[in-house]
């Protein structure tokens, strides 16, 4: 049983992937989760990590992380229009996504933990230990790759002890969600994730778009999410009701998507994936258009560089099955 490290920016969907990962895994095997600032700030990450530690009745250690990308200002953003106009100024500066998640991140319904116990060491030093200790991990990432990029810096020679990454970021077909060409998690820290998929580690990406095709939940599943009538089916659809209302404003219908429980289920189950490919990856650093756009080398016209597996569709059908049997 290899064990697990989880980083997170615990928003909304964030918070559905916990829940799948200490549904269908031994509590023992998660080493702890690792806390980034992305879909909220550092300090609210910590907290919807704690609640839904709470909520599964785990006590899996909770590690405080980056509060904000490795070069670049982070500011909290809560409504869409100011998001959209501070990505498309193209300058240096990076935003929560508390328009889509609410400004808990949580879909702002009250929810609270009991208690708060984050451990006094930081992520870090937590990389460190693991590292040492143990002789082969993996690693699924939730949010903006700040923490792992760190990882990689400050540990190069144990870095073959992590045996497979799974990363929830970028887009292979140029299909942006903050900007016309670039997912929100790679758009944040696109330094960090370019060392990070760059840094020879065994990754598989899941990227924006699978999850816009395969992860959608609809109005139909809605309804049959709610009918589960469990605490973690109630708790699946309450969080989104941010994302909800926007998504009903976008294409008209009350549904929402679920790109990091995606992520997970390929980690939990990598018969999901229908389409994959084998490429070296460039993120784009650069302020402007493209900032956080994915560069595939489809032709191999660097054949010595380091490659990654990009997953371009899921089974929907598959991935909608693991997630009703988490939430039952």
């Amino acid at each position: 049983m290899m064990k697990l490290i989880i980083d997170a920016d615990t928003g909304s969907d964030d918070a559905v992937a916990l829940l799948m990962a200490y549904r269908n895994l031994p509590s023992d095997q998660i080493l702890g989760v690792t806390v980034v600032a992305g879909n909220v700030p550092l300090d609210q990450g910590l907290i919807n990590t704690s609640y839904v530690n709470e909520l599964c009745e785990v006590d899996v250690p909770i590690f405080k992380g980056a509060d904000k990308p490795m070069k670049r200002n982070y500011k909290e953003v809560y409504n869409s229009e100011e998001s959209t106009a501070i990505a498309l100024s193209y300058g240096n500066d990076s935003t929560s996504a508390q328009n889509v998640h609410g400004i808990d991140g949580l879909g702002d319904i009250g929810i609270k933990p009991k208690s708060h116990k984050i451990e006094a060491e930081s992520a870090q030093d937590f990389y460190k230990k693991v590292l040492r200790e143990e002789d082969e991990i993996e690693i699924v990432t939730l949010g903006p790759l700040t923490n792992i990029a760190g990882l990689v810096q400050n540990n190069e020679e144990k870095l073959e002890k992590i045996k497979h990454c799974y990363i929830m970021g970028g887009s292979s077909n140029a299909l942006g969600n903050i900007t016309k060409f670039a997912e929100y998690n790679f758009w944040v820290d696109p330094e960090a994730a370019d060392i990070v998929l760059n840094s020879g580690i065994p990754i598989t990406v899941i990227g924006w778009d699978p999850s816009l095709y395969d992860a959608m939940i609809d109005t139909e599943k809605i309804q049959e999410i709610d009918a589960i009538g469990t605490k973690f089916s109630k708790f699946t659809n309450d969080i989104q009701v941010v994302l909800r209302e926007m998504m009903k404003d976008i294409f008209g219908s009350d549904s929402y998507d679920l790109p990091d429980p995606l992520a997970m289920s390929v980690y939990l189950d990598n018969e999901i994936i229908s389409q994959s490919v084998e490429v070296n990856v460039r993120v784009d650093t650069r302020d402007g258009i493209t900032r956080g756009g994915c560069i595939l080398d489809f032709l191999n016209l660097e054949p010595e560089a380091p490659k990654i597996r990009v997953v371009q569709r899921c089974h929907g059908d598959k991935f909608y099955s693991l997630l009703k049997n988490s939430l039952a």
